[in-house]
């Protein structure tokens, strides 16, 4: 039987330990590394939001994969892709290095933690009171689907696939293109031929 752990032990493990692992409802998993592909996506799709933020003089701030979630739901923590917060970030009593207001959270999706990302995690995020949207970023082929949250129960989706086109942001009246996000991400494949991860 895998052994369970408090929030507290979690954390405690967390600050001395070499390598980052998340906080799954008592069980403590370790972070896989991430292929250059997925961290160049991650970067890119943060800089691109950084720019509009910037170019709005929007009162948020995207953060990278870094940075801690608190996840009400399942009593844990996760480290996303990205996320943005507006106005001033709220901290987890427990942890300075645990963020609890995300409005927008990305993930880019990798075989091992599509299913994941896509489900369980969507489900614990869900429990966040300021989370509005959830982004989720493919990343062997041009394709982007965002849930936004339109009232408490009802969620919007948007899904577009390919570089010449672009997905609209709602949770931070945002526009972005997906030639920006995979810009110099070679060998992407089609929505009928995806290219392996």
């Amino acid at each position: 039987m895998e052994q369970k752990y408090t929030f507290e032990e979690y954390l405690e493990l967390e600050e001395k330990a070499e390598y980052r692992s998340e906080f799954w409802n008592g069980e403590i998993k370790l972070k896989k590394d991430e292929v250059p592909t997925h961290s160049k996506i991650s970067a890119r799709i943060g800089t691109v939001i950084s720019n509009d933020l910037n170019r709005e003089n929007k009162d948020c701030s995207i953060y990278s994969s870094n940075l801690k979630v608190f996840i009400p739901y399942f009593n844990s923590v996760s480290y996303p892709d990205g996320m943005v917060i507006c106005n001033d970030e709220e901290l987890h009593e427990k942890s300075n290095a645990v963020v609890t207001n995300p409005c927008l959270i990305i993930e880019v999706l990798s075989e091992s933690t599509k299913e994941y990302d896509s489900n369980a995690k969507f489900e614990g995020y869900r429990s966040i009171p300021s989370f509005k949207e959830y982004v989720l970023v493919w990343q062997t082929i041009p394709k982007v689907q965002s849930w936004y949250k339109e009232d408490e129960d009802l969620w919007r989706i948007s899904s577009v696939f390919g570089l010449d086109k672009t997905i609209q942001l709602y949770s931070i009246d945002c526009e972005i293109a997906l030639k920006d996000i995979y810009k110099r991400v070679k060998d992407l494949g089609t929505e009928d031929n995806p290219k392996a991860f």
